[in-house]
């Protein structure tokens, strides 16, 4: 972790992750459900829908306040996530993300595996994210990555930076999320997204919060 405060610009108003879920659902009202899932012309409400969705993962297995923010300021990191310090209030632990996606296209399905994709020239790894960076990949409905060799490949990188992939694999009677974490190992977590959603609605976190100081991100709790 970097002992710097973080200096990337960013808006100062914080969505609490199911308030920002919620407002992707109003946004995408009307919007066939395949599309919203690989047209490029939804790319931006699609990420906004995966910070959301990320918050809700991260709040599920942390148990801690967290906040999500688009980047409207440039073009990189895509979003942010934000947890108050326990520490000090006056400031937060935030984590620049970039988003990316693995499925099928207009064109069918990638011919290439995950890790391929992220690994080759040109790729999302070999862009080497700096240090503190999370790398958040949005996988497809119905794909079946192989999650140990993303881990294996960023072993033998030694990666500074975090990778995470969400994937909708159910959305009846519930919808629910796999939340994989590859590195420093790979761990797998299926998250009912409408229940932790309610029971953030129903907890004493407020729905939006200012915040404009902040440091590196924190590793997520083992």
């Amino acid at each position: 972790m970097l002992d710097k405060k973080f200096t990337i610009d960013h808006d100062t108003v914080w969505q609490r992750p199911d308030q920002a879920y919620f407002d992707y659902k109003e946004a995408s009202k009307g919007i066939d459900p395949e599309r919203l899932e690989w047209d490029g012309k939804f790319k931006h409400l699609r990420e906004k829908k995966d910070i959301a969705v990320f918050g809700v993962c991260i709040y599920a297995l942390m148990g801690r306040p967290t906040f999500v923010q688009m980047n409207s300021k440039s073009d990189s990191p895509d979003a942010f996530l934000l947890q108050p310090s326990e520490r000090n209030q006056a400031t937060a632990n935030l984590a620049p993300v970039e988003i990316t996606f693995y499925g099928r296209n207009k064109l069918g399905l990638p011919k290439e595996s995950l890790a391929d994709r992220l690994a080759k020239a040109g790729g999302k790894f070999q862009a080497k994210l700096p240090p503190g960076y999370w790398l958040l990949v949005h996988i497809g409905i119905g794909m079946t990555p192989d999650h140990l060799e993303v881990t294996r490949r960023l072993t033998e990188m030694n990666a500074q930076f975090s990778v995470f992939s969400i994937q909708e694999v159910s959305n009846y009677p519930d919808t629910i999320a796999r939340f994989v974490r590859y590195n420093p190992q790979c761990e797998t977590a299926d998250i009912n997204i409408g229940e932790v959603a309610a029971r953030l609605a129903k907890s004493d976190i407020p729905g939006t919060l200012m915040q404009v100081k902040g440091f590196p991100p924190k590793e997520i709790a083992k």
